[in-house]
Parts: structure tokens; C-alpha cells; sequence
């Protein structure tokens, strides 16, 4: 009991104490918040700073690139500007540019610096022939980023844009031709081309810096070199919304673009405004309260202590029945627990137990040591989780494997008490065994028959592998445990990485059913080695995402190596034909001369049956050569401007030969107007010729095979049409593979490689184009491919219809 005198000071002591921890927690906060304020103040700036930089690195980017295009060639033509432009998603995802251009000096003498190309038309088409000879800064800047190499700014700019001068801001980048070595052997020296240019809006370049700037801070920018005095180029905010005395602001000088920049950043109202300035006056007013509140409750524990007193008492007897309640439930529980002292003599027992240790009830347990009935167990022993093995006795069948759970705990008498939960755990432990066992022989069955499997399982992003597959792989260690599938993309050749992230993202997506791709991964030498895998989803939810993955991965390199020596084999002895064809073809038709004017009839048809033949022979070698240059990547296109209408006439006026022997008529339709096209004339008279004479060949006699050009939107389609038995519907998935060949009575008859159509496919693809067929059998086929139209093609005011092929004949 504490004297009513003891209790006063008590009193005292703690309210004093509180006062005390209250002033100084409020001096804590005000200095933790004023801290934080300025670590925020800071985060924001140097996201600014980090944005700025990355914006400069776009530029960069951007203008490298384009830089690149009038490097590698001399004349760049719009759509290739568009195509650049539309690759870059200029208007969406570039910080503040506009427009893309190029401007360069009419001759190596002249001070004029014209813009000759820009893209997109808007604003482009206005600016287009503009001379920054009228623009100081812009001359001055183009000299600085010649001299430096580097990318050169002119914030502020009048440009006629659409009739208006509209402030704009002005990167130049030089673009110059390293000097190189002519095919002749000369040395071509370096040229400088000119400026490849970006126009911008400063606003929109430095609104998007920071996603907090235009609430949370107030930015300034000037491009002057030291004149504080002169008005920012940029603000994101007017003088009269400015915070008039801002708490917090920094200032940054940044040499940028070719020219320093001045930034200053201010706190605006709003940033204040949620600040915690005041967070330390609610923590005092909270303090002051909860002192009140401890003083109000001091002053009731007098009153409480007889209270308190009672209760003790009552909760003695309630302990009491407790403890009974709680040695009933121990010995009726159905988990075995053991209770002990500290050296380890058993002193409780329940039934569940007995029973688990396997001894009659007529044995006292209570009279042994805890040692004795589990050997190999020290009570001694920090608390923990274990399992113990119980060898077999009379009354077991075979060894007993126990978890063993040990608690330590104290009685109100300060004796140690130690409690063993048990769990009889020999069936699972059996069970893990078994499929243990089953694991390795699966991983042998792997091993043997070369094939490494993955299970992965995309919704927890963890996966499993066998053995076999970490020895293909040849990842022994992983850098994630739960994910070593993970590791395999470091192994990839990086030319093949993304064909295999590719293939599985398609599969997981559901746009393709199985995952397939070829890869190369490192052995421990130097070489690579060939995988081919294949994976499949097998477990979805019901929004249709993806949850499990599973696959195998195949070495292939042996398949492989046999490929690349048939194919080597092919192209030698195709060459290796070539040149004694080529003396064949000479003298049959020397010899066919010679015996024109003779009456042998015999000798003429043998000659020429000797010169179809070669000639065939010599056709399948061609074919052959350009399947593996195409293989090879080899093939090379040589596109350019080509009038449609000369290039239907001459492919028809080639073929007609043909269809005559064969005993069809051949009609071309072709559009009127002088459309051009961006083509390969000898590899789109390849794919024509290929296609005719494949109609001619199959169509019926006495019908008539129509060649024609439709216009479409940017391209044309031209399409061949015949009348024959036609495409059975089962080759259609096989047509345009090489060697492929409809096994019909009539393709019997007709003789033929199988390589035309797939030559055609990849020369078509190869011009930017796509090719397809349509085929009704015992009726029609149509052939089609498409080609783009030149840039410069105005198909505006042509009127629809056809032309006289004999009048284009004659002005071609």
C-alpha cells in the first residue's frame, strides 16, 4: 500500500516527467519536418533534373538517328522521313518536337543554310526552303555544333509557320560522312552534309520535367550567360499566381544544348501549404492532453488498489480451476505431449503419448527420464523444431520418425518446465522417400534420352528444371532459387533472345497455341550450341490469364551442322553446274543452227529435245541459287521508280511466246494514268514471268490468262488469273514452300522445280509487298501480290478504267 503522502509525489514526479517529454518530442518533430520538407523540395528537383537530362538524350537519339539516314544515303525521300517519324512516334512520345528536318548549303561556297527536307507536313510543309541565313542565332549555333560535333540549342526562334511567326526553338546537329575506301580503291575523303534539325515548343519541352512541377513548384529558365536581370525564357507560371515568398528555393546552373541554362525552382503556395510546419504544435497540444489524461488516471489508482486487491483473490481460485482444466485437456488431447523438469524426469503423460511411445499404460512413464523413452534427445537444448528417429522395439513396426516440437517455460514458482509436442510423421517421411526415389529415376530417364524440361509457374514468377536441363543449359548455380529458369536468358546469344521471349509471350497471351523458337546458348568452350524448344500454357484461370507453363529443350546443334553441309553441298554443285550448262546451252545451239537448213528431222528433234532439257536443268540451277542466297541473306534488291504500265506491257510481251505454245490467249488490263511504282524491275519481271507462266502451263486449252493492276490505298495489287483444274485444298497450306508440288494427274504431265512460287514469296516480301492466292478447283485461279506506289505517284485525279494494251505497247 503506497501513504496518500507517496502518492502526491508520485503524482508530481510522473506529471513532471511528461512535461518534460513534451517539449522535447515537439522540438523533434519541428526539426524531423523541417528536414523532410527539404528532402521532398529535393526529390522534385531532382526528378526535374533526371527528366531534363533524358529529354536531352531523346534529342540525341532522335537526331542521331535521322543523322544516320542522310549518312547512308545521298537522296532520303519523304515517305522515309515518314517512316522515321512514325517509328519514333514523334508527336506522342518526344518531349516538345515538332518537326524533323535537314538543311544544308546549295554549294560549298554559299553562306545560305536551306531546309530541304522536314517531316511531318504540319508544321513541315511551311518551313520547307527556309533560309537560317536570316536567323544570326541559327548560323551562329550551326557553326558551334560544327565545331563541337555536339548538339547545339536556339531557344527562341520566329519561324513562318502556316502564314504566322510562331516563337520556336531550334537543335541542330552536324551530319558528316566519314571518309571510306571506294570500290575502285581510292580513298573517299570525309563530307560534310549538313545540319539535321528538330523544331520544339520550349513550353511543352520543360511542362513535362516533373509530374509534381506545375502544382508543387514554380520553374524559371533563362538561356543567357550571367544576365539574371533579363525575363526567363520559360515559366510554368504567371508573376501574379507566383508564390510571393516562397519557403523554399534553389537555383542550378546546367551547361545544356551547347549553352548554359539557368534554373530556379520555388516552392508554390500549395507545396507550403502541405507541408507539416504545424505538426509540431498538435504533437504538443496531443501531450499536454495525454499529461492531463495520466494525471486523471493517477488520481483514481488509490481507489482502484482495493479493488485490484479483491480481484487478486478471485483470480488465485480461478487459476486454480484453471490448472485442473488444463491437466484434463493435456491428458485428453489427441496430440502427445511429454512434460519434464529441467533434468529431464517426466513428470506428465497424456494418453495420446502413451500411445505414440508404443508402451502399455502398466508402464510408469512418470518414474523415467525423458532420455531414456526418446535416445538422442537433450532437454538441455534451446527451444526449436526437430525430428527424431525412434528405433524399432517390440511393439513398433519398424523405426518410428517423430516432430518433435520443445518449449521451455517457467512456473509461478520460477521451476523450469519443459513441453514436448509430438507428431508421428513415419508414413509422410516414407512417402517423401518414395517420391524421391521416382524424382531421380525421372531425372535419369531425362538425362538418357537428351531432353531438359521446365515447369514454370507464372503467377508466383517461380519455376522448376531437371537435371538435364541445367546441364544443356550449363547453369549449375542459380541466382535465384525459386527461379532458375531465369537464369537461362543471361546463357542466350543475344541475337536470340527475343525470338524466344517472343515466342513464349505470344503463347502466354494466347495469340499462338505452342511456344516454339530456336536458340543458341554458350558450352564451356567457345563455341554455341543449338536448342530448339517448345513449351505450352496448361493452366489458366477463368479471366483467361496465364498460370502455369510447361516445356522441353532439345540440343539440335548435330541437326543443325547436317543442314548447313546440305545446304553448302547444294550451292557448291549448283555452281559447279552452272559453267558446263552454260557450254551445253553454246553448242546446241550452234549445232541446232547448223542443222536448220539440213533435211535430218531426226537429228533436229534430238537437238531439240538436248536444248528443252539443259535448258530446264539450267533453270533449276538458277532457282536453286537464288533459294540459298535468299537463305543466305544474300539476295540483293535494287528498288526504285519503274512505270507500271511499261513493266506489264514488257512482262506480256515476254510471255506471250509461251502462252501461245502452251494454246492460251493472254489479255492485260491495265489502269489508266502514269502510275510508278517502287520496285526491282528485273526481280518483279522475275515474280510476273514465274506466275505467267505457271497460269499458261495450267490452264485449260482455248482459255485466256488475264494479267491486271488494281489501285489500292499507297500500293497496287497485280493480280494473274487463269482457267484450270486449279489448287487442290489440301496444298494450299504447302504452296509456297520450295520443292512443293501438287500431286495431281495434271502437274504430272507439266514439268517444273517446285521453287518458283517460293522464290517469288521472298521477292516479293524482300520489295516491301505481300503476295497470296485464291483457287476454285476445276474453275479459276488467282495469283496476287502487291507493290508499293512511289512517293511522288498522284493518284488524285485519274479516272477508273483500263487502257489500250497495243497503244501503251507502242509508246513503250
Amino acid at each position: 500500500m503506497i501513504s496518500k503522502r507517496g502518492s502526491f509525489w508520485l503524482q508530481c514526479v510522473v506529471i513532471g516527467f511528461c512535461l518534460l517529454a513534451s517539449a522535447l518530442a515537439t522540438v523533434t518533430v519541428k526539426r524531423i519536418a523541417d528536414h523532410k520538407s527539404e528532402e521532398n523540395f529535393s526529390v522534385i528537383i531532382e526528378q526535374a533534373v533526371t527528366s531534363l537530362r533524358r529529354t536531352r538524350e531523346i534529342y540525341e537519339r532522335t537526331l542521331g538517328g535521322l543523322a544516320g539516314l542522310f549518312i547512308a544515303s545521298d537522296n532520303i525521300s519523304y515517305v522515309e522521313m515518314d517512316d522515321y517519324a512514325s517509328a519514333i512516334n514523334i508527336r506522342e512520345n518526344q518531349s516538345g518536337i515538332n518537326a524533323i528536318g535537314f538543311a544544308s548549303h546549295p554549294s560549298p561556297d554559299s553562306d545560305s543554310l536551306i531546309v530541304q527536307r522536314i517531316r511531318p507536313r504540319t508544321p513541315g510543309d511551311s518551313v520547307i526552303g527556309t533560309d537560317f541565313n536570316q536567323y544570326p542565332d541559327v548560323i551562329a549555333a550551326a557553326k558551334k555544333s560544327r565545331e563541337s560535333g555536339q548538339l547545339t540549342l536556339v531557344p527562341n526562334i520566329e519561324l513562318p509557320i502556316d502564314g504566322e511567326l510562331v516563337s520556336k526553338g531550334i537543335i541542330l546537329r552536324p551530319v558528316t560522312r566519314s571518309a571510306r575506301n571506294e570500290t575502285d580503291g581510292t580513298l573517299r575523303p570525309a563530307e560534310f552534309l549538313g545540319y539535321v534539325f528538330a523544331i520544339m515548343d520550349m513550353d511543352s519541352a520543360f511542362d513535362t520535367l516533373s509530374p509534381a512541377q506545375n502544382e508543387l513548384v514554380e520553374l524559371r529558365v533563362w538561356f543567357t550567360k550571367g544576365n539574371t536581370d533579363a525575363p526567363p525564357l520559360y515559366q510554368n507560371i504567371t508573376d501574379a499566381q507566383a508564390n510571393p515568398a516562397p519557403k523554399f528555393q534553389r537555383v542550378m546552373q546546367v551547361e545544356g544544348f551547347g549553352q548554359p541554362m539557368r534554373l530556379q525552382w520555388n516552392g508554390s503556395s500549395k507545396f507550403d501549404y502541405i507541408q507539416p510546419f504545424r505538426a509540431h504544435w498538435i504533437l504538443l497540444a496531443l501531450c499536454l492532453s495525454l499529461t492531463a489524461l495520466i494525471f486523471m488516471i493517477l488520481r483514481f489508482m488509490n481507489r482502484r488498489e482495493r479493488t485490484i486487491t479483491r480481484l487478486v483473490e478471485e483470480k488465485s481460485n480461478e487459476l486454480a480451476t484453471r490448472e485442473t482444466e488444463r491437466r484434463s485437456i493435456i491428458e485428453n488431447a489427441m496430440l502427445a505431449i511429454v512434460s519434464t523438469d529441467a533434468d529431464g524426469r517426466i513428470l506428465q503423460v497424456n494418453d495420446a503419448a502413451q500411445t505414440l511411445l508404443l508402451t502399455p499404460k502398466t508402464v510408469g512413464l512418470e518414474t523415467r527420464n525423458i532420455a531414456e523413452v526418446l535416445p538422442g534427445l537433450d532437454p538441455r537444448e534451446p527451444d526449436s523444431r526437430f525430428k527424431l528417429t525412434l528405433p524399432a522395439t517390440e511393439y513398433s513396426n519398424g523405426e518410428t520418425i517423430l516432430e518433435v516440437e520443445k518449449n521451455t517455460w517457467l512456473t509461478s514458482g520460477s521451476e523450469i518446465r519443459v513441453t514436448l509436442l509430438m507428431r508421428d510423421i513415419t508414413k509422410r517421411e516414407r512417402q517423401a522417400r518414395q517420391i524421391a526415389k521416382m524424382e531421380e529415376r525421372w531425372n535419369l530417364a531425362l538425362i538418357g534420352a537428351q531432353i531438359g524440361v521446365f515447369d514454370i509457374d507464372l503467377e508466383k514468377n517461380t519455376s522448376v528444371v531437371s537435371k538435364m536441363w541445367r546441364m544443356m543449359m550449363n547453369i549449375t548455380s542459380s541466382s535465384d532459387p525459386s527461379d532458375p529458369y531465369k537464369d537461362l536468358l543471361d546463357h542466350i546469344h543475344p541475337d536470340d533472345r527475343a525470338n524466344l521471349i517472343k515466342a513464349h509471350r505470344a503463347c502466354i497471351d494466347g495469340d499462338t497455341d505452342r511456344a516454339e523458337a530456336r536458340f543458341r546458348v554458350s558450352d564451356s568452350g567457345s563455341d554455341w550450341r543449338w536448342i530448339q524448344s517448345d513449351a505450352v500454357v496448361v493452366e489458366w484461370d477463368d479471366d483467361g490469364q496465364a498460370l502455369r507453363m510447361i516445356g522441353t529443350q532439345v540440343d539440335i546443334t548435330d541437326r543443325i551442322r547436317v543442314e548447313r553441309m546440305k545446304q553448302d553441298f547444294v550451292a557448291t554443285v549448283s555452281h559447279e553446274l552452272r559453267t558446263p550448262l552454260t557450254s551445253i546451252k553454246g553448242s546446241l545451239g550452234l549445232l541446232e543452227a547448223q542443222l536448220k537448213d539440213t533435211q535430218l528431222p531426226v537429228a533436229s528433234r534430238l537437238v531439240e529435245i538436248a536444248q528443252s532439257n539443259s535448258e530446264r536443268l539450267y533453270n533449276l540451277v538458277n532457282d536453286i541459287l537464288d533459294m540459298e542466297k535468299m537463305n543466305a541473306g544474300q539476295m540483293q534488291i535494287d528498288a526504285k521508280e519503274e512505270c507500271l504500265s511499261k513493266l506489264l506491257v514488257l512482262v506480256s510481251d515476254q510471255i506471250a511466246p509461251y502462252a501461245a505454245q502452251c494454246g492460251v490467249g493472254l489479255d492485260v488490263s491495265i489502269p489508266k494514268g502514269n502510275y510508278r511504282i517502287w520496285t526491282d524491275q528485273k526481280r518483279i519481271i522475275q515474280v510476273l514471268t514465274n506466275l505467267l507462266s505457271n497460269a499458261c502451263k495450267f490452264s485449260d486449252k482455248g482459255t485466256r490468262v488475264r494479267l491486271s493492276a488494281q489501285l489500292l490505298s499507297g500500293e497496287v495489287r497485280i493480280a494473274v488469273t487463269n482457267f484450270g483444274p486449279g489448287i487442290p485444298e489440301e496444298f494450299h497450306n504447302r504452296i509456297f514452300q520450295p520443292f512443293a508440288q501438287a500431286d495431281t494427274k495434271a502437274n504430272k504431265k507439266k514439268v517444273g522445280t517446285g521453287l518458283g512460287l517460293n522464290i517469288s514469296r521472298h521477292l516479293v516480301e524482300s520489295m516491301g509487298g505481300t503476295i497470296g492466292f485464291k483457287s476454285i478447283p476445276n474453275e479459276k485461279t488467282i495469283f496476287w501480290f502487291t507493290c508499293p506506289l512511289a512517293d511522288d505517284t498522284d493518284t488524285g485525279g485519274d479516272e477508273p478504267g483500263t487502257e489500250d494494251i497495243d497503244q501503251l505497247r507502242a509508246v513503250s
